[in-house]
């Protein structure tokens, strides 16, 4: 539990030349206790938080000169492994900045999890997940690590993508003592049902929750490398979904050809977003396309499927939402049954059907 002893002794391990992506097999894990909740005087209950470092670039404060910068994750809603191994920015920059890099883990994910194995029972143990503890969690370990590394004026760039980039912002909002800048990535800090975007005295349209959406069908469009047969296809096969729910033969079908751990039962509506048979299945398809688009990189990246599979060799293939969109080419919208065995294909449940060439690339 003592970061800086382990920054002071042995050197952590350098980034393998032969490994063109360190990560965590490069740091320290060190863990720091925190308060369950920050804002109350009557609930004494800590947890310990997971804390990945990596020191081998930075520069420790002496008498010529200051202490490099220290460069903190602010970890996401998922294991904070997946941002070590992802984050490339932070690697890539270190050495020239000297700076020391932390990855903080957020509460409630991976093995920061305040109340044992009973963290996410129900409502009453999730109280304490809220982004202001997650600030207090963030700005406190910053705080307490500056002073065990006895580098109390080392500067603090807060960085994070998506929701660690929106925690990032709001941690130099809320804790300008703590960072004092921050790269806040595709960091949707506006993204809430009725604020309006835009400065004082600035007319502006309220928030657009579809406008994320066009962006992940935009990358299944020709204009971005996907098949041209992609989206009309897709589209058409939530129709085909809603369809074959409306039967016990068509659930059936529906529950073989995506292999489902459980049988569709039947719901209220076959098209209700609340309890119609396939409203979970077309969520869980929708978040397929969603997860590609997000990491619709040009290399093959284990980002984002590893905290599902915990193996670093399973990845997505380089550009997935085209390889995605690829099994719908020469598809028919008003063929049914090629529709649904496309889309399980493209999601990864089943081989891939044979297909005929398309009109797109």
């Amino acid at each position: 539990k003592n970061l800086a002893a382990m920054l002071r002794g042995a050197p952590s391990r350098p980034p393998s030349v032969a490994a063109p992506h360190p990560g965590t097999a490069n740091c320290s894990v060190d863990w720091h206790t925190q308060p369950l909740d920050h804002f109350s005087f009557t609930e004494t209950r800590t947890f310990e938080q997971r804390v990945f470092s990596y020191g081998g670039f930075w520069r420790r404060p002496n008498a010529g000169s200051a202490a490099g910068p220290i460069l903190f994750y602010c970890g996401n809603e998922a294991s904070v492994e997946l941002y070590v191994n992802a984050t490339g920015w932070m690697w890539e920059h270190a050495e020239e900045l000297g700076a020391l890099l932390v990855f903080a883990e957020h509460r409630y994910y991976g093995e920061t999890q305040p109340l044992g194995g009973s963290s996410a029972t129900n409502a009453s143990t999730l109280r304490w997940l809220t982004l202001e503890q997650a600030l207090a969690d963030y700005a406190t370990l910053i705080h307490r690590l500056k002073l065990s590394l006895g580098a109390p004026d080392a500067k603090v760039v807060a960085i994070g993508g998506s929701y660690g980039g929106m925690l990032a912002a709001w941690l130099r909002m809320h804790y300008p003592s703590a960072v004092d800048a921050a790269l806040a990535a595709s960091a949707p800090v506006l993204a809430f049902d009725g604020l309006r975007r835009g400065g004082r005295g600035k007319a502006s349209p309220l928030f657009d929750g579809n406008a994320f959406w066009r962006v992940v069908t935009r990358d299944a469009s020709p204009a971005a490398g996907a098949h041209a047969d992609c989206i009309p296809a897709v589209r058409a096969t939530w129709e085909a979904i809603d369809s074959a729910t409306g039967s016990a033969a068509g659930r059936a079908e529906l529950s073989s050809v995506f292999r489902l751990c459980e049988p569709l039962r039947e719901g209220a509506s076959p098209s209700d977003a609340e309890g119609g048979a396939g409203a979970r299945l077309k969520a869980l398809l929708l978040n397929v396309f969603d997860t590609l688009a997000m990491g619709n990189f040009p290399y093959a990246s284990n980002y984002l499927v590893f905290q599902q599979t915990r193996d670093p060799t399973v990845l997505l293939p380089a550009w997935p939402m085209r390889a995605a969109c690829a099994h719908f080419a020469g598809a028919v919208t008003s063929d049914a049954p090629s529709l649904l065995r496309r889309m399980a294909a493209a999601a990864g449940g089943s081989p891939p059907p044979p297909h005929v060439a398309g009109r797109g690339g």
